[in-house]
């Protein structure tokens, strides 16, 4: 059996563990990553340090693997789309291009009819004073927030006035709520929607 040779973009946590599990299974992995010290280094086969719009790099990526998958949501959808068309990448780009985008996600997941808080786009300071009755609430950037980076707690109306909005950024007011309990759900379809 010809062995696979899995490529993954990003080195994080998550794809230090996906090359343990790809061990298991004789799986050849083949991390390219734009961080040169990251966790999955220690633990690929193989290791290509590169910006993720690197073309050069990305073509040299694409040849060694036979499927590419991706360990985190922020890599740019360009470059998701751009090497599918070489390998087939999974998930598809197009479900990352949901998932990189908290607005898109929450509109999604709603049309699924699963329920999620209230939640606004924002795309000015007008935007935002207009909806200080959806207060108290979170403010996140729609894209490239991750663990805390790009949130904001907005308790009341002098929270909005003191907040300074990037332009060009477009933002999502989330309705908090009172948690109970927070669980991860995590979701997969095979290839036959299994």
């Amino acid at each position: 059996m010809k062995k696979i040779n899995l490529g993954i973009l990003g080195g994080g946590q998550l794809g230090s563990m996906l090359c343990i599990a790809a061990k298991k299974l004789n799986i050849h992995t083949i991390v390219l990553s734009d961080d040169p010290v990251s966790p999955a280094k220690d633990f690929s086969d193989e290791f290509i340090f590169s910006n993720y719009n690197d073309n050069e790099k990305i073509n040299y990526f694409a040849k060694k693997v036979d499927k590419i998958t991706f360990e985190f949501e922020n890599i740019p959808f360009d470059i998701l789309n751009k090497l599918n068309s070489i390998k087939k990448v999974l998930p598809k780009p197009e479900i990352n291009k949901i998932v990189q985008n908290r607005i898109l996600e929450k509109d999604f997941v709603n049309d699924q009819n699963i329920r999620t808080t209230e939640y606004k786009k924002i795309t000015d300071k007008d935007d935002l004073t207009s909806n200080a009755d959806f207060l108290p609430a979170m403010m996140k950037t729609a894209t490239l927030g991750y663990d805390g980076k790009g949130q904001f707690k907005l308790k009341n109306l002098d929270d909005c006035k003191s907040i300074n909005l990037s332009k060009n950024t477009d933002y999502i007011l989330e309705k908090l709520v009172n948690l109970k309990k927070e669980i991860s759900v995590i979701v997969t379809r095979f290839k036959k929607n299994e």
